[in-house]
Formats: structure tokens, sequence, C-alpha cells
């Protein structure tokens, strides 16, 4: 009876132990399905803000709003990157077959990293909504789809002091009446008389390693009548980039070297240099007037303008950072779905204050006092509008760029417009063929 007992009772105890495995297993076993669950709805975004403090406070704060969000697809995390790093670090990340779900890209990126499968068409219906009252310069598109959408936009303008102007008899350009070739002309001719400066003009000549020339000076080709690239098909730079009108730009641009009035080795900070009057008249960026606003003690006497119309319109350099999802995002829908969810009003103003760069869409223009009707930057905003053409939607425009920087500089440095500029065009009609005129396989 005893015996009976003593294994009933180690029955009874096994029974226990195993059950608690069981217990103890089911529990682990759910666990992991959670964290697996967990993990599907996971979403990694890359930004290039690491290096800017208020646009990537802005970017962890659309986060946390979206992640506590009860009508969120999924979970965001961030991951920021140097700019000077960034895309480096996506093409690797691209050929490792690492990328993440959201990946930040400068506009004129887009139909490159399009071909190169960096990025996927966005495709959500309510998201493509949201997309049509952003302004045309904040799409990144390729084939006529949207691969990027963003929250600012950046654009190019004439800064000048009226009181200066009115001094040389120069009338203050305005975006109905910008300056005629030959208004410009005179201007220049006039500030260089004055012996005031040693160059009374200053564009940018010193950034000669980055995007400001294609960005800057190829909307003054545009104006001259010609182009970086047949925009019909995308497949030549031949006749746009060396025709009349671009060796009649290109003599211009040198002529500018020739005459005294540009140093073609410019100033490394050419929007301080003007508040400090090293120059009469600046070609800059909308993010000048940060600067002139922070330090310049005349700012009120300080306008800006668009740039003058060399024959056929005033043309604006524009297309800043932009979002957009790659092809091998995990969770899609939640990527949209934060896309759509960060392009509130309320967040593209706090992105475009960040960096005082033009807001996407009207409603957010209107929540910063300086981009609203009558604020000081409402004039970069109209330029925009008005004047902008994007860079070449192809993914020859990194190659295109680098030939037509490096050709304009050595033009401007004396080389001989027609046969640079029939150089650029071989090398760059030659990249396209390479490959196979970037068609889409």
């Amino acid at each position: 009876m005893r015996i009976n007992k003593k294994r009933s009772l180690i029955r009874l105890i096994a029974g226990i132990v195993a059950l608690s495995g069981m217990v103890s297993l089911s529990g682990c076993g759910e666990a992991a399905r959670q964290e697996a669950k967990k993990q599907g709805n996971e979403i990694t975004l890359w930004t290039h803000t690491a290096g800017s403090e208020a646009e990537l406070s802005t970017v962890e704060d659309i986060v946390a709003d979206y992640n506590s969000s009860p009508d969120r697809k999924g979970t965001v995390k961030i991951q920021s990157f140097p700019q000077s790093s960034y895309n480096d670090s996506v093409i690797s990340a691209s050929t490792a077959g690492n990328l993440p779900c959201l990946v930040d890209v400068d506009q004129p990126n887009t139909p490159y990293w399009g071909w190169a499968n960096i990025l996927t068409p966005l495709t959500d219906k309510a998201l493509l909504k949201r997309v049509d009252q952003l302004i045309e310069s904040a799409k990144g598109t390729w084939n006529k789809q949207i691969y990027t959408v963003g929250y600012f936009d950046a654009t190019t303008a004439l800064f000048a002091r009226k009181s200066v102007l009115k001094d040389l008899g120069i009338r203050v350009a305005t975006v109905d009446r910008p300056w005629t070739k030959a208004e410009m002309d005179d201007a220049l001719a006039k500030m260089k008389a004055s012996g005031n400066w040693t160059y009374p003009f200053e564009m940018g000549t010193a950034d000669n390693k980055t995007e400001w020339y294609a960005y800057a000076y190829a909307p003054i080709l545009q104006s001259f009548g010609g182009d970086l690239v047949n925009r019909k098909d995308y497949q030549s730079s031949q006749g746009v980039l060396n025709g009349p009108e671009a060796i009649e730009f290109a003599d211009w641009m040198r002529s500018l070297v020739e005459r005294g009035y540009i140093n073609s080795k410019g100033g490394s900070d050419t929007a301080l240099d003007f508040v400090n009057k090293k120059s009469g008249l600046l070609y800059g960026g909308i993010w000048t007037m940060s600067t002139v606003q922070k330090y310049a003690k005349d700012s009120d006497d300080i306008v800006a303008m668009p740039m003058a119309d060399f024959g056929h319109g005033s043309v604006a350099g524009g297309g800043s950072w932009t979002v957009g999802m790659t092809p091998t995002c995990n969770n899609k829908e939640a990527a949209m779905s934060y896309i759509r969810f960060s392009l509130k009003d309320k967040y593209i103003a706090r992105m475009a204050k960040a960096g005082m760069n033009i807001p996407s869409t009207v409603g957010a223009q209107n929540l910063i006092p300086e981009f609203a009707s009558g604020g000081s930057m409402q004039i970069f905003t109209k330029i925009s509008s008005k004047y902008v053409k994007m860079r070449p939607e192809t993914p020859a425009y990194n190659f295109i760029s680098t030939e037509f920087r490096k050709t304009i500089g050595d033009i401007m440095n004396g080389s001989d417009a027609t046969s640079g500029l029939n150089k650029a065009v071989n090398h760059i009609d030659g990249n396209i063929k390479g490959a196979d005129g970037y068609v889409k396989k």
C-alpha cells in the first residue's frame, strides 16, 4: 500500500513537472510569435539628417506620433546618417540586399534609384490623393510614376541691395518683370564701373564639387534656350547642350570672367560675403536669406529677385529632399501609410521651417508666417511656382550633371565653348547608349 502511494506521488509530481514544461514551452512559443509579429510589422526609415539637429528632431517627432497613432500599420524605426556619407550607404545596402523599407533621397536622384531598383513606385490611392496637393517640385517622378515625395523645396534667386540698385539707376526686378539679358548686362557693367567691388557678381563658382553648377547654371542655359538633355525621350544631349543657344550661354558665362564681373574661383561662403558687402549682386539659393536675416544689419535693404530672362523666360532651380519606398520592403502598406501620415500640413510646416525652405503645400505655407501672405520668404514661393524647371527626370542625370559641371568650369577658365560642349555631348550620349537607354527591364 505504501509503495502504491509512493508511485502515485511520483506520477503526480512528474505530471506537474510535464504540465509546467508545457506551459513554459507554450509561453515561449507565444512570446516568439509575438516577437515575430512585431518584427514583421516593424519598418526602418533611413534619413540623411544626422547633421541637422532641427530636421532630425522633427523626423523623430513625426515617427513617434505615427507609432502612437491608432491607425498605424506598423512600427517605424529611424536610422540617421550624415549627408556626406548617406548616398554611398544606400548604394552599398542595395548591392548587399540590405535596404530598409523607407529612404530619403535628393529629388534629382529619384530616376536613377528607380532604375537601379532602390526605389519602387508609390501606389496607395489615399497617399497619391494627398500627393496631388503637393507642389510639383516636391515630387520625384520617373516613367510617369511617383516614386518619392517631399515636405519642402528650395529654389534660386538674385540678391541685391535696393539702395545700391537705386544709386546706380538699376530697377528692382520683380517676379512679373525679371531683368532682360540687356538689363542684366547693364547692371553688371554699372556695378563694375562703380569701383565698389573687385568682382561685383558672386554666383558660387567655388562650389564646383557638388550639384550646384547643374542646379544653378542649367536654369540659365535653359533661359538661353538650351538644355542638359533632350527631354522628349532623354536619349541624347545633341542639339540642346551644344546647339547655338547653349554656345551663346557658355560664351556669356566665360565673358563674366573675362570682363571681371565674377571670379572663376569664387568665395567659400557667398552669402556671408554678400552680407559683408564683398559683392553687389549674388546668385544663390533660398538658404541665403537665412544668413541675411541672421547677420545683415541692413537686412531690410536686401531684396530677392528672380534670375534674368535671357530670351526664353526666367528659369529657377528646384527639387530637394524627398522620401520613398524600397522594393524589398517587408511591409509596404505600413511604409506608404507612414508617408501619408507624415504629409500632414503640420509636419510639412515643421520640416520646412527647420531649414527655412518652401513648404510643399499651401496649407503648410500658411502655418509659417514667413511663407504666408506678406511674409518675408513668400517671394521664393512665387519664384518657385512660376519659374522652377525640374532637373531632367532620367537615370543619366548624375552623369550629365558631372559632365556639365566639368565642362562649364573649363569654359569659364578659358576653354573653347563649342569644342567643350561637343565633347560633353559625346560623353553623355555614350553613357546613355552604354546603359541601353536606361530603359527599365
